[in-house]
């Protein structure tokens, strides 16, 4: 029966003889990574044997790695999440999406299993550390974990240091489903005007509030875009010529660690960047504003009270303190997309709502912005014939 090949990268029994006096020579047969077989050789001089076969184990190993490019079995994952990195920042990836990466990889993945070997990357590992992960900081994050750590590791497989992704056999990480809750058109019509109440007074240190929580409410209602959409929208996306007149979405606001906020160019899917026919309401909104509001340097329709670029999270600050005061506690800026859904949904139908809100599927649009009715149907009147007879004695 043949004698099995080696594997690629690999040598067999490794031979040493002293060729003259204090000369020693290591030879042993290496499979290259074209396939083929080559007999390799190391004279030292002036050593022992043990030495020749030592410097000739560091060549073999340094031939591996060199034509067999940077990943082993034997490299450390933070090796290869550094290889790794480096291919994603060259993708055109929102800044937004790096920079959540990052902090997955420097707050979980580098500390809890950066020191392992690719060959140590077992399913049981990754299901320990992603469970443990899952208990301590919340399953979304255990879920972005996981997916970081699937790229990380088909990095591996491409580089021949594993033969197949672990990742893909780890148990799924349930992230449990909120109920979707909407506003009726009811409860919006007092959410705006209990806001615009609110906007007139002033605080408890006689205060002004800020005047412009209402429009960035009026156009996400209007649309269904998202909060940093809504803020990112500049005076060049709107068409107030139009009939009816529209607004497009371009971009959003993004907060990048240790470069502020940036407008970015691309909304968070390119089915986000849609062009919408508005309601009178907002129309007036948009109008009121190119007669009161002051122009900017970045053309946006909300800048921040120094004119500069609004940061979301400021708005939703000073959104919560609104909603308290109005009695929408429960109400974020999200649900007005929500409310979009939902309405549309029930009267145009889930495809309407689906491409109002920019989805590929409208499954999304059922699972996570439509608000289920729980009313079954009246058919109070069928099932009457049930009883329609008195039961004899």
């Amino acid at each position: 029966m043949p004698r099995p090949p080696l594997p690629i990268g690999s040598w067999g029994k490794i031979s040493r003889k002293e060729i003259s006096p204090g000369v020693w020579r290591a030879i042993a047969r290496f499979r290259d990574f074209d396939g083929v077989t080559r007999q390799l050789e190391k004279t030292v001089p002036g050593r022992s044997g043990a030495a020749a076969e030592r410097a000739f184990i560091i060549d073999m190993q340094d031939r591996a790695n060199s034509v067999g490019a940077d990943i082993t079995r034997e490299t450390r994952l933070n090796d290869v999440i550094e290889l790794w990195w480096t291919e994603v920042k060259d993708k055109r990836l929102a800044e937004r999406t790096l920079d959540r990466y990052g902090q997955v990889l420097d707050s979980h993945v580098i500390p809890g299993i950066g020191s392992l070997r690719v060959r140590e990357a077992t399913v049981p590992a990754l299901e320990r550390f992603l469970r443990a992960l899952a208990s301590s900081s919340g399953h979304s994050t255990a879920k972005q974990s996981k997916s970081v750590l699937s790229g990380i590791l088909g990095l591996a497989v491409r580089h021949g240091a594993l033969e197949s992704n672990p990742i893909r056999d780890v148990s799924p990480i349930q992230i449990e489903t909120k109920t979707v809750r909407a506003l009726t058109v009811e409860e919006a019509q007092a959410l705006r005007a209990g806001l615009q109440h609110w906007q007139q007074t002033k605080d408890a240190q006689g205060r002004q509030r800020p005047q412009d929580l209402l429009e960035v409410v009026d156009i996400m209602l209007a649309t269904g875009c998202r909060i940093g959409e809504a803020l990112g929208i500049r005076w060049s996306d709107v068409d107030l010529a139009a009939t009816p007149a529209t607004v497009t979405i371009n971009g959003t606001l993004v907060y990048v660690k240790g470069q502020g906020v940036k407008w970015q160019p691309l909304p968070k899917s390119e089915g986000s960047r849609l062009t919408y026919s508005l309601p009178s309401f907002a129309r007036d909104t948009l109008f009121r504003r190119t007669t009161e509001a002051i122009r900017n340097p970045y053309d946006v329709v909300f800048p921040s009270s120094v004119d500069k670029l609004r940061d979301p999270s400021s708005y939703r600050k000073q959104w919560n303190m609104a909603r308290e005061a109005i009695g929408f506690e429960w109400v974020t800026p999200h649900t007005f997309r929500k409310s979009v859904g939902t309405i549309l949904a029930n009267a145009e139908g889930v495809g309407a709502a689906a491409a109002q809100l920019g989805h590929s599927s409208a499954s999304v649009t059922t699972k996570h912005y439509v608000q289920k009715n729980t009313n079954a149907p009246d058919h109070a009147a069928v099932l009457e014939q049930f009883a329609t007879k008195n039961p004899g004695p």
